[in-house]
């Protein structure tokens, strides 16, 4: 059995990631899943969460993805995500700050102005910038 594969973490502005991993935990539509070496391939979307890579035995890389694709085939699994970054990146008062001010916008919509999917899709963003401590998976 093996025990990496090649994982790819790419955003429109570049490859954030290339590299043999142990491990992937991901965020898709229908919850939490994970991908080990020699995974079936399969394709799916991912929501706004924590993505987890597990490079080698306790060593662990993290990134905040705004949402995108995954995609395992062939042995390798990429992820083509919105946005991603680390989380230690992220500015927890102004993620806070725009959870209030998205939330706002979004309560004076109906779901069936034009924005509506955009202003959702930044609220959910928002609230895992704001969470982001209690999500993290890897050891610090």
């Amino acid at each position: 059995m093996a025990d990496t594969f090649q994982f790819k973490l790419v955003t429109p502005t570049g490859v954030l990631f290339d590299g043999a991993v142990e491990q992937v935990t991901a965020v898709g539509a229908l919850g939490e899943f994970g991908v080990l070496p020699l995974h079936t391939n399969f394709i799916t979307s991912l929501v706004p969460g924590i993505l987890t890579l597990k490079i080698s035995g306790t060593s662990f890389t993290e990134y905040l993805v705004a949402g995108g694709l995954a995609e395992v085939k062939d042995g390798v699994m990429t992820v083509l995500a919105l946005e991603a970054e680390p989380p230690s990146k992220v500015d927890r008062a102004a993620a806070a700050g725009s959870v209030a001010a998205v939330e706002q916008r979004l309560s004076q919509m109906s779901m069936f102005d034009p924005g509506y999917e955009d202003a959702a899709q930044a609220l959910a963003v928002a609230r895992v910038r704001a969470q982001v401590d209690q999500l993290l998976r890897a050891p610090h």
